[in-house]
C-alpha cells in the first residue's frame, strides 16, 4: 500500500522513512539522511504532538545526526523547539 494507500503520517510510513534515513546514515550519507529524519520528525509531530515519546525520540535522532554532520545551529534549533 505505501504512502499513497496509508498516507504520509501513518506510523508504518513514518517507520519506513526513518529506516531509510538510518540506512543512509550508516552508509555515511548524512546529507541524504537528514531530510528523511526531518520528514519523520515532522510527521510524528503532526500525528502525535510535540511532547509525545515518538516525537521526542525522533527529535533526538535528528539532533544527533545534525551534530554528527557538523550542523550545530540546526541541532540547537531542534533542541529548542522540541526540548531535547
Amino acid at each position: 500500500r505505501g504512502r499513497a494507500g496509508r498516507g504520509d503520517r501513518h506510523p508504518d510510513t513514518l517507520m519506513s522513512v526513518y529506516n531509510l534515513g538510518s540506512l543512509l546514515q550508516k552508509q555515511g550519507r548524512l546529507g541524504d539522511a537528514i531530510p528523511l529524519f526531518r520528514e519523520e520528525l515532522q510527521g510524528c509531530a503532526a500525528r502525535f504532538g510535540k511532547g509525545h515519546e515518538e516525537t521526542q525520540s525522533s527529535a533526538g535522532n535528528l539532533l544527533a545526526l545534525l551534530k554528527k554532520a557538523g550542523r550545530q545551529r540546526e541541532a540547537d534549533e531542534i533542541a529548542a523547539t522540541y526540548g531535547v
